[in-house]
């Protein structure tokens, strides 16, 4: 039980960080609401405590007031079990629990120097419209990491637009992709689809928005759609990576399908993993191909080799989630 726990609380601290409210995710774990409501709490406080460079005493404090919920709650408990189990069971190891959050809430908050221009971009987004070119500096590209996946028959994600935040001055570029619609289970592991290629200015980037506009899923148990949930209307990542004008930088961005609940009541929900997402840079071709994205050939654009995707040359290694992080 602690270890299912333990994953529940695990989805739910990756619900946190990409911004959803703590109600609506507790609406999804009416079981575990009172253990959940003040852990989940106090991660937000935490996160909000550590925003804009805290002092160390304010660090200090949220932790401290972390792990007072976390005993509290484990003195909760330990006082509703019985005698009997109480003399024998061994007591959860909430230290390495607490720990753990710790440390995901400090590294999400190290990549996020200052909250407004990071997830506001509106404003921001810089005069300069992206050339859509077959011999372009910068490609983008779709995976999906294994999880949920083999649930269904399909899972078309719909994208409306791409965001790329620069390093420097915090300013956007964006651009909408050739590719609209993605089948996620025709890109398993480490298959892509490219969904875009042209020129971008060159420089330092530090985290990449895919806006989407839908997501359908089709079950293979019973052939019905399913509700696919996200987290806000765009998937980020906070992924340091360059563009330059002498290479091609191809950055594969790699999304998830996973099942929350239980067998009487799944859910599904579309998250973004940074850990199997990043870019790599190959030698720029001077000579430009004719990109041939097809659609409607049965394999979602991609050629029956999976080491060349869409739109690039049969010369050109594809980057896959193995060896595309520099």
């Amino acid at each position: 039980m602690a270890d299912n726990f333990d994953q529940t609380l695990d989805r739910c601290l990756d619900r946190i960080r990409s911004g959803e409210d703590i109600e609506s995710i507790l609406a999804d774990y009416p079981g575990d609401t009172i253990r959940l409501r003040p852990l989940l709490r106090t991660t937000v406080e935490t996160v909000q405590a550590y925003s804009y460079s805290p002092a160390a005493g304010a660090k200090r404090d949220a932790r401290e007031r972390f792990t007072a919920a976390l005993t509290e709650l484990r003195e909760t408990r330990r006082q509703k079990q019985p005698w009997f189990k109480r003399a024998f069971v061994r007591p959860a190891t909430w230290a390495a629990v607490a720990t753990l959050v710790v440390a995901i809430v400090v590294a999400f908050v190290g990549v996020r120097p200052a909250l407004s221009p990071l997830f506001s971009p509106g404003s921001q987004v810089l005069p300069i419209a992206p050339v859509t070119s077959a011999g372009g500096n910068f490609a983008f590209l779709i995976s999906d990491e294994v999880n949920a996946i083999a649930d269904f028959e399909s899972v078309i994600v719909g994208i409306d637009r791409i965001g790329l935040q620069r390093q420097d001055d915090g300013k956007w570029i964006e651009f909408k992709p050739e590719i609209a619609e993605v089948d996620l289970t025709q890109v398993p592991g480490d298959a892509v689809q490219e969904v875009w290629r042209g020129e971008i200015p060159s420089g330092e980037f530090r985290q990449v928005f895919v806006y989407v506009d839908n997501v359908t899923g089709v079950l293979k148990a019973t052939g019905r759609t399913t509700e696919i949930k996200l987290p806000a209307s765009k998937l980020h990542l906070s992924l340091p990576f360059a563009v330059t004008d002498d290479s091609v930088t191809s950055f594969t961005y790699d999304m998830t399908v996973f099942g929350t609940g239980n067998e009487r009541n799944q859910k599904y929900m579309l998250k973004p993993q940074i850990g199997e997402s990043g870019a790599r840079q190959d030698p720029r071709q001077q000579k430009e191909y004719p990109a041939d994205k097809g659609t409607g050939n049965g394999n979602n654009g991609k050629s029956d080799d999976r080491n060349t995707s869409p739109g690039r040359p049969a010369s050109l290694p594809t980057p896959t989630r193995k060896n595309n992080k520099e």
